[in-house]
């Protein structure tokens, strides 16, 4: 399965210390441009918010996510696009989550803080 990874659920890594990588092995990750400009914006600072981007964009580096290329300045936009090219998206944000069902896309998000939901 051909899975994008969203900025919440990147940062869901250290908010909830769920191994997403290992519960996700076996499927093409992906992530888009406009996710990895969100992480660098909230990467500046000291907050909790601020280490889980760095967080993120270090892990990303290290598992060599592959980054694909968006038309779309919008995050959501662009990820619904892909849902609807058979991508399934990876997110934490249910409004984003009820709009690619509405595009006939699949989802994923985590639950109980340890779970990754298919």
């Amino acid at each position: 399965m051909k899975i994008i990874l969203d900025t919440n659920f990147l940062m869901g890594i250290s908010q909830f210390g769920v191994d997403i990588f290992s519960q996700l092995s076996g499927n093409d990750l992906f992530t888009i441009e406009p996710v990895i400009r969100e992480l660098r914006s909230f990467e500046t600072g000291d907050s909790k918010k601020a280490r889980a981007a760095k967080l993120a964009l270090e892990i990303m580096k290290s598992k060599h996510l592959k980054v694909l290329k968006s038309k779309e300045t919008s995050a959501d936009k662009s990820l619904i696009t892909y849902s609807s090219k058979g991508y399934a998206i990876a997110t934490q944000d249910i409004e984003l989550r009820k709009k690619v069902k509405e595009a006939g896309g699949q989802s994923i998000y985590i639950r109980q803080r340890k779970y990754v939901i298919i």
